[in-house]
């Protein structure tokens, strides 16, 4: 039996009709689409049965868009109006309780599952009419160009022919456009005089839209009798045209459907794809689109025809760690779209443009320690840079830079900060740079202390290098990451201040020259989702500071150095993955009350929509570079440095984020941490779920902070990486059989780190889908039914 799902399919046709004003026609048009489905409908082996949903209607009854819609059509179509206000006014001024946004689509999606069920076996037709223009709100006041861009359905769009129609037509299409709507199809009524059509094709002739021109209606006659009888003979004639539109309509959606069944295979045949072994892949995943935090995917059916089914997948790898405020969020799409036609690319070294020094003020505004920003393309570049501050920094102060010895870095095992050249010989040997020829360690890497939660009990686990291998017991999370607080653990802190000593006069003694301190503060990311303790690594950075120069036996060449510099070798923060919020906090530098040298964010910056990266550091190594001489400079670029979309986009983010921050939309997950942790620690994944997953008899260890959720599994044979223990548990994430309370299908696309399953939610995710997500995770660990 196939799932069940709301998008369309090869058998079951939906769209959405929306009107570029009101009073252009679209229930006339609604009406004649529906005559039309059904003779196309009755040409088919199968009948197809034809359905007719509107969302929302004001004015009724007196005004009823579906009973118009169901006098002029055959009594076999089937129709439904979900919320009805009988004030003739716009719907978010029709009522003094408006329902939510989510009951809408709720709602909105439960008739469309109806109208799946009902045609399982035949296929269908389903038109869903909108109210007013695109930009009308719904009850709530959203626009419903963002409202149903959920639904994801191709869209008919009705027309302006009258004078001054030209411009709200072409508008409208850009606002359903740049939402990612597909609009395969534009209806308006001729109106000689004005010609509307003829200059649309023209406009619109690159976009390959299937434009009918269609004679007005009959005025409206006051005798009702006469008025419906010539009604109905419009209707006949309107059929001369929509059949045949209706008919092309059709073809292009087989034609939609040929293409997606094709994809997956095409795909193995020309993709390349990252951190894949191609020879393991079972099953290519066809993602049509994505809002919010959901995929659109598509795959064959289970009797392993060519046919494709949809399927609705929780974006729970956050598309690797960009994502933070939705897909297709309207505000950035709009950002980015502003200023690339504002601007398009344009030169940055010696000029400025408003989006990037915008975003570079903005952020200064909040990293109140930097005073520059150097803006790269993605989160291994800004890490290049970074190491290329660093090092010529430190070997100024030290004077190595005219000494042909090699210059390494301090780092934390496990860690991992890209895949450019240099940062790989900034990580220890690992599976992402082993096989890589070029690859040289260049560096020293000190063993991380972790956090995780068994049986319940929060801990740390200390490696055997610190002395002894063992686990220090604490009553919450939210202790674990007091760090700020002095006393959090004095006796810990001794054993890491000695081992931090130790590896320093050990690297004084072979001589060596570190030019940084490189760290992922917090959470280790791709190196599998380690939670280093933050004592650890806030301790790293007191010694580093205080003693550093010390220890190392370095003596200054010069004496610039100031209470405002850094001290001892120059720190980074790598928060490309840390950084906005993905934790909780706004840095994840939070946590350990310092701050670094040199910082580095990516990921959420852009929300997942560009890709743009920044390093951002002091002027005392800004001063660094600055010379007469051109050869001094940081030489270091992209062609498309500080794009002015990147950078738009950005401070869009951020501001977004900064208000989430503080108007209480993270509130419903801080407060049950808050009661059950006792902390200002907290997570979007629910702390009851935290602790029955730290039960569960496969899993050694879990762990969560802000939106990430990592579940170590229990493996004898293979630890990290290489481990394959969880491809059974990612499988049934992916392809189980789950479904949510409406009966529609739903699964997780989820990656894993080796023996690491990690979920992550972007920063807008509904407690509701929290808790999907849980039902799901909770249901594969444990080999129940989540139905």
């Amino acid at each position: 039996m196939p799932r069940l799902s709301i998008h369309p399919s090869r058998a079951f046709q939906a769209y959405q009709i929306f009107a570029a004003n009101t009073n252009v026609g679209k229930t006339v048009f609604a009406t004649g689409l529906c005559r039309a489905a059904a003779v196309v409908a009755s040409s088919k082996k199968t009948n197809p049965q034809v359905f007719y949903g509107k969302p929302v209607q004001t004015g009724y009854p007196v005004d009823s868009d579906e009973r118009h819609v169901k006098t002029f059509n055959p009594s076999s179509l089937q129709t439904q109006t979900l919320y009805a206000y009988p004030d003739p006014v716009s719907p978010h001024i029709a009522t003094a309780e408006p329902p939510s946004d989510a009951q809408v689509m709720e709602k909105t999606k439960q008739y469309m599952l109806d109208c799946v069920k009902k045609s399982r076996d035949s296929g269908g037709y389903l038109f869903l009419e909108t109210a007013g223009g695109i930009h009308s709100p719904v009850m709530s006041g959203t626009s419903q160009a963002d409202f149903y861009r959920g639904l994801r359905l191709p869209s008919v769009l009705v027309g302006d022919g009258q004078l001054g129609g030209i411009s709200t037509t072409l508008s409208s299409f850009e606002s359903l456009h740049i939402r990612g709507y597909d609009i395969p199809s534009l209806l308006l009524f001729n109106h000689d005089r004005y010609k509307n059509h003829e200059l649309l094709s023209t406009r619109l002739h690159d976009q390959k839209i299937d434009i009918t021109n269609v004679p007005p209606p009959p005025s409206p006659n006051p005798d009702p009798i006469q008025d419906k009888a010539a009604m109905a003979k419009y209707y006949e004639q309107l059929d001369e045209y929509l059949v045949p539109m209706m008919e092309r309509l059709d073809l292009h959606h087989q034609e939609r459907f040929d293409r997606l069944e094709s994809m997956a295979d095409k795909a193995r045949d020309v993709h390349w794809w990252p951190f894949t072994q191609h020879n393991l892949v079972k099953e290519v995943t066809v993602v049509d689109s994505a809002h919010q935090d959901h995929f659109v995917t598509y795959a064959k059916t289970p009797d392993n025809s060519n046919a494709v089914e949809a399927k609705e997948m929780f974006d729970s790898c956050a598309s690797w760690w960009t994502q933070g405020l939705g897909h297709g969020n309207a505000k950035l799409t709009l950002a980015a779209a502003n200023a690339a036609g504002r601007y398009g690319h344009v030169m940055f070294p010696e000029c400025t443009n408003e989006p990037s020094l915008a975003l570079a003020e903005k952020i200064l505004e909040r990293d109140t320690w930097a005073s520059r920003v150097f803006v790269s393309d993605n989160g291994s570049t800004a890490m290049e840079v970074a190491l290329k501050m660093a090092m010529r920094t430190a070997g100024k102060r030290y004077g190595w830079l005219d000494q042909q010895r090699p210059v390494d870095i301090l780092g934390v095992d496990g860690s991992y900060h890209g895949d450019t050249i240099g940062t790989m010989d900034a990580c220890s040997p690992n599976v992402y740079n082993e096989q890589v020829q070029w690859y040289q360690p260049r560096g020293h890497w000190l063993q991380p202390p972790s956090v995780h939660i068994s049986q319940g009990k929060t801990y740390v686990q200390v490696p055997k290098e610190m002395g002894e291998a063992k686990q220090v017991f604490y009553d919450s999370v939210s202790t674990v990451y007091s760090v700020d607080q002095d006393n959090r653990d004095p006796a810990l802190t001794d054993v890491y201040k000695q081992y931090i000593r130790k590896e320093l006069d050990g690297l004084r003694q072979q001589g060596r020259h570190i030019g940084a301190v490189l760290m992922e503060p917090v959470l280790m990311g791709a190196g599998g989702m380690i939670f280093v303790d933050p004592l650890f690594q806030r301790t790293l950075v007191d010694v580093i500071r205080q003693e550093g120069k010390d220890l190392l036996g370095y003596k200054e060449q010069s004496s610039t150095a100031s209470s405002s510099s850094w001290q001892g070798i120059p720190v980074i923060f790598d928060e490309v993955f840390t950084g906005w919020y993905r934790l909780g906090r706004p840095s994840a530098s939070d946590f350990l009350g310092v701050k670094p040298d040199i910082a580095a964010y990516a990921k959420t910056l852009t929300g997942g929509l560009l890709p743009l990266a920044l390093t951002v550091t002091k002027e005392s190594i800004f001063d660094t570079f600055v010379s007469d001489n051109k050869p001094d400079c940081l030489l270091h670029g992209h062609s498309y440095t500080a794009h002015p979309m990147g950078s738009a986009v950005a401070k869009e983010s951020i501001e977004i984020l900064d208000t989430m921050a503080t108007d209480g939309t993270w509130t419903p997950y801080q407060e049950p941490w808050k009661q059950q942790d006792g902390g200002n620690t907290w997570s979007m994944w629910n702390w009851n779920t935290v602790q029955q997953l730290s039960h569960l008899p496969n899993v050694d260890s879990v762990m969560s902070l802000g939106s990430v959720l990592a579940v170590n599994l229990k493996d004898d044979q293979t630890k990290g990486y290489g481990s394959a223990v969880s491809a059974s548990v990612i499988q049934q994430l992916r392809h189980g059989d789950h479904t949510d309370a409406s009966g529609t299908s739903i699964n997780l696309f989820a990656r894993p780190l080796g023996n690491v399953i990690y979920l992550m939610t972007s920063q807008i995710t509904t407690p509701a889908d929290v808790q999907e997500c849980e039902r799901i995770l909770l249901s594969s660990l444990t080999g129940t039914n989540s139905a």
